[in-house]
């Protein structure tokens, strides 16, 4: 049922896209100046939309991407405290089995 769904919105979707993007195919100019629009002061150079569009969303998942990593340093850098400890814990558990025990048995003396 869960493919069912799956295939159920994202086909659908894809072939949307896929139309959009075939359906703008003129170059067109960014302008990021509101005040003029016949000679702005910072415009891009003519493309197609539909890479702007994939450039954009790029840019979005690169940016959103840096962040998640950003956001985790401090989880890294736990676990990797973590990591080490537990190696550490294990190093001295298995030098402690090793090693005879200083102890008399029970019931010696």
């Amino acid at each position: 049922m869960k493919k069912f769904l799956r295939w159920a919105v994202w086909f659908p979707a894809g072939v949307l896209l896929a139309l959009f993007l075939i359906a703008n195919r003129k170059p067109v100019a960014l302008s990021l100046d509101p005040v003029s629009t016949t000679a702005p002061a910072f415009a891009t150079p003519a493309l197609p939309l539909w890479l702007w569009l994939v450039l954009f969303l790029l840019a979005g998942f690169g940016l959103g991407a840096a962040g998640m990593w950003m956001a985790g340093g401090d989880f890294r850098r736990r676990a990797k405290a973590d990591r080490l400890e537990l190696k550490a814990l294990k190093r001295a558990a298995g030098a402690s089995e090793t090693t005879p025990s200083q102890t008399p048995p029970s019931g010696a003396s």
